[in-house]
């Protein structure tokens, strides 16, 4: 006897209802919810996406069913939890179900272990979860597999630009990937694009800051240290076990200049201005341009990883680059005279609220 259901004629099958937690209610948080009414509507007749959750790092509503058009009122009825409470309503959610974390806290992302035990499918935002020490990471990707539910993070490098889920098409199609490379970080595009010699390089990071292309301390750009860990995700894709010491990376900034307070930064920028004019002075008398580039090349089982200030040819893929945009350059076998070049913008709530709700429509394909 056929295990199939039989189904009436003219009766239609039941729905399938995918259960939504959303961690994270900043601005980008804010954004997906907004977004999730219309993408309701535009699966409906497919799969019901049932908003069944949602919490901050301080309070949590959770309910059968929240009208993702009115989430912002409902929240007001949001109490404080314990992650115990959390994960118990998670395990008591009927499946298929999803935590979503656009939260950008590494304790939560500790938690994945649990929310898979709950019978969470994941999506992040979230870096903090993809660049944990290599035992924690392949711990949650070995509970993810013995669970058989997935965990999506396209949206943890570049935004809504589709770099992971092109490199892993790539490799599921039998192509071998050997160099990644590009400008992964909006602010430091927008910097260096905008930078001429004209103006001192100090001023052009106060403007960024009161645009709010800066994080609130400019230095935690100028690090590079978002960089490095955009690099790590995209290493960790490839198969490469690195860890993020593992990355080389110097600074946007003079040896120095990263300690002590902020004051005290502004008050030595003239040391950021004298590095970044002559830098510019070398670049532009051998006809290139600067650029603050991520490296990762894969080659006899050896891998290099560096983050750095380069000076790169005009005619080269990273440069021509618009202020804010990001650009991946991919080289394999298939794409080795001629790279594959992605490039776009690499920051915006509409943008990464666009990138997660793509991963949420991938999602559904699985599971519906």
């Amino acid at each position: 006897m056929s295990d199939f259901k039989q189904v009436k004629p003219g009766v239609a099958a039941p729905l399938t209802t995918l259960n939504i937690v959303v961690a994270g209610t900043g601005k980008v948080g804010a954004e997906f919810l907004r977004l999730l009414a219309s993408q309701q509507q535009r699966f409906a007749g497919q799969i019901r996406l049932n908003l069944c959750a949602i919490l901050n790092s301080r309070q949590a509503l959770l309910s059968d069913t929240i009208e993702s058009q009115a989430w912002s009122s409902a929240f007001s009825d949001a109490k404080p939890y314990q992650q115990a409470s959390l994960v118990a309503y998670l395990a008591a959610l009927p499946s298929p179900k999803v935590l979503i974390d656009i939260t950008p806290s590494q304790d939560f992302a500790r938690l994945y272990p649990a929310f898979i035990a709950a019978g969470c499918h994941l999506i992040s935002a979230n870096k903090q979860g993809v660049t944990l020490p290599g035992s924690e990471y392949q711990q949650i990707l070995q509970a993810l597999q013995l669970s058989s539910l997935r965990w999506l993070s396209n949206t943890t490098v570049g935004a809504g630009i589709p770099v992971q889920r092109v490199m892993q098409e790539l490799l599921q199609s039998g192509d071998q990937i050997r160099e990644v490379s590009g400008v992964f970080s909006g602010t430091l595009s927008w910097l260096l694009c905008q930078y001429d010699g004209t103006t001192a390089f100090s001023e052009l990071v106060l403007q960024a800051q009161q645009l709010g292309y800066t994080e609130p301390d400019p230095r935690d750009d100028l690090s590079g240290k978002d960089v490095q860990r955009k690099l790590l995700v995209l290493a960790r894709e490839l198969g490469a076990e690195l860890e993020l010491a593992d990355i080389e990376l110097e600074p946007l900034l003079p040896a120095g200049l990263a300690d002590g307070d902020l004051a005290g930064f502004w008050r030595q920028r003239q040391q950021l201005d004298l590095m970044l004019a002559e830098a510019y002075a070398k670049a532009t008398a051998e006809n290139k341009v600067l650029r603050y580039a991520a490296s990762l090349r894969l080659a006899d089982g050896q891998v290099q990883a560096s983050v750095r200030l380069v000076a790169v040819d005009n005619k080269a893929p990273l440069a021509a680059l618009a202020p804010c945009d990001n650009i991946f350059v991919i080289t394999s076998d298939w794409y080795q005279q001629n790279p594959l070049v992605l490039k776009g913008p690499g920051a915006g709530l509409l943008v990464t609220a666009g990138g997660l709700h793509a991963d949420l429509a991938e999602l559904v394909k699985s599971v519906r």
